[in-house]
């Protein structure tokens, strides 16, 4: 009996102490639950678009010869310094050679063979002769100058060089009206050597759409009038001596074809020779001695390429569409390196596309960054990373970016009422949230971002707050703030690592969902 009773009395303790256990725990306080924090604080803002690009020279010219043959030297190398004029290449000349030698034997004999027509000729006939000579031979040369300036390969090199110099003139003018408080009369010169380019370049390429034909054109004309005057000069001899004026007339045909064949002759073999249209630097040779330059109509063998201001370099860089508009010319821009992380070096932006290129569907477009200041450790090829600055805040109040929900006139932060067991926030009242679930998600903030304390019960509020410039790292707050008050960045998870537990920076979410977000994150659900 006395057992009875026992095992009864175990029993309803047990039953008594599970209940005030089931009671104690499914009625305890949750755990509470630190949040991410970080303080409004004064500070820079940069707006910019990031972007890759490429190191290149500022000006270069593609080299070839004008004619076809088979290259017998080059005196150059890439990275070699050349100057105007300078030999850097050249081809077979032994049959140019044999042509010239040719040429003035034939000019030779036919000036005999006139002289003899004309013995005995009077002064008077022999110095209208001599005039119409000196006027035939003056007409040739101009000539074969209009042909040797007509060719294709010339008139390409001319137009590349002007576009190149219109490029330079372009840079030089940006940088001139980008600088603060500049000199009125370095900005005149910019212009006014912009617009001298911008004219040789017109007429350059005047001269390949055909103004080189035409000179030609008035050149064979001016020749043929020269000629003519030399033969009626010639025929008035004839006559007052007597000589058959036929055979005065075929005598001279013959010195003007040897003439015209000489000049032929020796304009190729100066054309076997390459030299440096400017000063510059040697950045590429694409030939060996033994290869053959080919020459046709509108198209030449590159030999080399000439850098004609090595110092100027430009990092050649594309944009997307949907920036594109805000990049203007003349805006600052950071260059980087990831070889040298701790480099940066200015520049300058100095063409944007006009026409955008498409790949895979996406439209980007070529925007030019002018080097201000060229760095050594700057090599031409390098990949580089641009930061082409958009606008800029000093010295403003600023909170981290993921403190940011909604956009617009729907713009907000989450403000905690207080930080419990020190760390006090914007009230300094104490903490009043506690967690009921587990926390999740994963993000993490800037600017001093730091977990802020335990929060019990909803004690946090939301600010709305006009925004400013917003860097991707920092955002400008204008009005709502005051500098030291704390905004909440997410929620610090269980294991200890920081974790964004509400949609944040996503400004997509107004701030009221924000607030119901943080809620469910931190009842586990």
């Amino acid at each position: 009996m006395n057992k009875k009773w026992v095992t009864i009395g175990v029993l309803s303790a047990l039953v008594v102490g599970g209940g005030y256990w089931g009671y104690r725990h499914f009625t305890a306080k949750p755990a509470a639950v630190p949040l991410i924090t970080a303080p409004a604080k004064m500070g820079d803002v940069t707006e910019v678009i990031t972007a890759t690009g490429t190191v290149k020279f500022l000006q270069t010219t593609p080299l070839s010869f004008q004619q076809a043959g088979k290259l017998t030297a080059i005196d150059v190398q890439a990275g070699d310094m050349v100057k105007q004029g300078q030999v850097l290449a050249q081809i077979d000349t032994t049959d140019l050679q044999l042509a010239v030698n040719q040429q003035e034997a034939n000019l030779a004999a036919a000036q005999a063979k006139l002289q003899q027509t004309l013995a005995g000729v009077n002064a008077t006939d022999l110095a209208a002769i001599a005039k119409g000579q000196q006027e035939v031979t003056t007409a040739q040369q101009s000539l074969v100058t209009a042909e040797h300036d007509a060719a294709p390969a010339y008139l390409a090199n001319q137009v590349n060089l002007a576009t190149e110099n219109v490029a330079a003139a372009s840079n030089s003018l940006a940088i001139a009206m980008a600088k603060q408080n500049g000199d009125a009369s370095a900005v005149q010169a910019a212009q006014q050597a912009l617009t001298q380019a911008r004219t040789a370049l017109t007429t350059a390429k005047q001269q390949q759409n055909g103004g080189a034909a035409q000179v030609v054109t008035q050149a064979q004309t001016a020749y043929a009038s020269a000629q003519a005057d030399l033969a009626q000069a010639e025929s008035q001899a004839s006559q007052d001596k007597g000589a058959p004026s036929a055979d005065v007339l075929a005598a001279q045909a013959s010195v003007l074809q040897a003439q015209a064949a000489l000049s032929t002759a020796q304009t190729n073999l100066a054309d076997a020779t390459l030299t440096a249209p400017a000063d510059g630097l040697i950045t590429d040779v694409a030939a060996s001695v033994g290869a053959s330059t080919n020459q046709s109509v509108g198209s030449s063998t590159t030999i080399m390429t000439l850098a004609t201001d090595p110092k100027d370099l430009e990092v050649d860089t594309s944009v997307d569409q949907a920036d594109i508009s805000k990049v203007k010319v003349g805006q600052k821009a950071n260059i980087t390196l990831d070889s040298y992380p701790n480099l940066n070096i200015s520049g300058t932006v100095s063409q944007i596309a006009v026409q955008g290129t498409v790949v895979q569907n996406v439209t980007s477009y070529a925007v030019t960054v002018l080097v201000d200041t060229p760095n050594s450790v700057l090599k031409v090829g390098m990949n580089a990373n641009v930061d082409i600055v958009l606008a800029q805040a000093k010295n403003v109040l600023t909170v981290p970016s993921a403190a940011i929900h909604g956009s617009g006139t729907d713009t907000g932060v989450l403000v905690p009422d207080a930080v419990a067991g020190g760390g006090a926030t914007g009230s300094g009242k104490a903490a009043k949230w506690r967690k009921t679930g587990s926390s999740g998600g994963s993000n993490g903030g800037g600017n001093g971002a730091k977990p802020g304390g335990v929060y019990a019960k909803a004690k946090v509020h939301l600010v709305r707050v006009v925004t400013g410039l917003d860097d991707g790292t920092n955002v400008e707050i204008k009005s709502g703030l005051k500098a030291g008050q704390e905004v909440v960045l997410g929620v610090q998870s269980s294991g200890g690592a920081t974790a964004n537990s509400f949609p944040s920076p996503n400004k997509k979410n107004n701030p009221g969902q924000a607030m119901g977000a943080l809620g469910r994150a931190t009842r586990g659900k």
